[in-house]
Parts: C-alpha cells; structure tokens; sequence
C-alpha cells in the first residue's frame, strides 16, 4: 500500500479548509488519513464529502457516492473552485492547495502516460532530474529536493497547464509552480519503501485515484 491516498485527501483537505498542516502530517497521521480513505469509499467519496460538508451542488454528489466523477478534469476544477468560492488568487493559503489539488490528476497522468512509476522515474533521469527523483524515493531523506518551474516545463503538456490555468485565472507560471510541489511529494508517496517500494502497487493505486475522479 502506498501513500498516495492519503496525500491527495490530505491535500483537499487543505484546499478546503480543513486541518492545518495535514499535508506534512506524521507517519501515523498519514496511517489515520489512509484509514479514512478507505472508509470513505475511495478518493472520489472522500472528496465528495469534504465539498458536502460545505454545502453546495456537490453535497449531491457526496450522497450518492459519486464523489467528483462525472466530467473529468473540468468537472473536478469546477466543483473545488465552486466550493471556494470562485477563482482565488494563489497569494493566499487557500487559493494555493486549491491549485494544488488542480494539478493532482495532471501529474498521475503523466506518470500513467510515461509507463507507469518506473517510466517516471526513468524520464525525470533522462531530463537531468535523477538526484531529485532520488531524493524523493529514498525514505532516509528528510526533505525532498526541489524541482524548478523551467524543469517541470519540459515535462508536461502546456496545453493540459493552460486548461488549468484558464480554470484557475492564475498565470501558467503557478500552475507549473504547483506541479513543481505536488510531483515530489507524489513520488514519494508512491514509494514508502524507497527503491524495493513495489511499482505495480503504486500503479495500481494511480489508477484508482483517477478512476475515482473519472479522469480516463
């Protein structure tokens, strides 16, 4: 079992008001939140229920376990922006895990579209990224390496980033910026036992996250 779950919820959560520092939280936080997850029903009826509670057109949707799918990455921008009250700036906490949460389904598809967690890694290698990459597998390492917005560029769509960006009415430069948060801390949720952490788990797990948010 990865991380991966209870990092996005943990994510969401903050993007929507709710417990502080959670993102970062302990060992046994992250166990509490992977616990939840499955409570929950999957990613989809965590997220769900967290926009139900404050009110809205997703409470429906939290009811009926349907979480956020139903219109893809659209849909999903739509109902947190909606339960943010609109589009944010990203100068404020809010506005910043809002866009956070915006970038999640980008990144586990380019690390579906790269061949899974190996691809991955093997492509940030290739892209003069390999001692980040590894900073972010290695459980020993207490902070992750940073990744700059120029090298993320070269990775991504602009196309999916300008979607993003339009949704948000932020500049390209945050949400790139966000990608450039989010990928490492999605990495090493993805691999809780470094490099014997197994890749068919991880992937599976990337599946159904996007499954649950309806991103084919």
């Amino acid at each position: 079992m990865t991380n991966l779950a209870s990092l996005v919820e943990a994510i969401a959560k903050q993007a929507l008001g709710g417990q502080n520092g959670t993102q970062q939280g302990s060992t046994q936080n992250q166990h509490n939140q992977q616990q939840n997850a499955n409570n929950a029903g999957g990613l989809g009826g965590i997220l769900g229920s967290v926009l139900g509670n404050l009110g809205g057109a997703s409470q429906q949707n939290a009811n009926t376990g349907g979480g956020l799918a139903g219109g893809g990455l659209g849909s999903i921008l739509g109902s947190v922006l909606g339960q943010l009250g609109g589009t944010q700036s990203s100068s404020n906490g809010g506005g910043k895990s809002a866009l956070l949460v915006a970038v999640l389904p980008i990144v586990l598809a380019w690390i579906q579209k790269q061949g899974g967690l190996q691809g991955a890694l093997d492509k940030l290698t290739k892209s003069g990224l390999g001692s980040q990459a590894q900073s972010w597998v290695d459980p020993s390492t207490t902070q992750n390496q940073s990744v700059q917005n120029e090298q993320v560029e070269q990775l991504f769509d602009d196309q999916e980033v300008e979607q993003v960006a339009n949704q948000m009415n932020e500049p390209k430069q945050n949400v790139y910026g966000a990608i450039a948060t989010v990928l490492p801390q999605i990495i090493d949720s993805l691999t809780p036992q470094g490099q014997t952490s197994n890749s068919g788990e991880a992937n599976n797990d990337i599946q159904n996250i996007l499954n649950s948010l309806n991103i084919k």
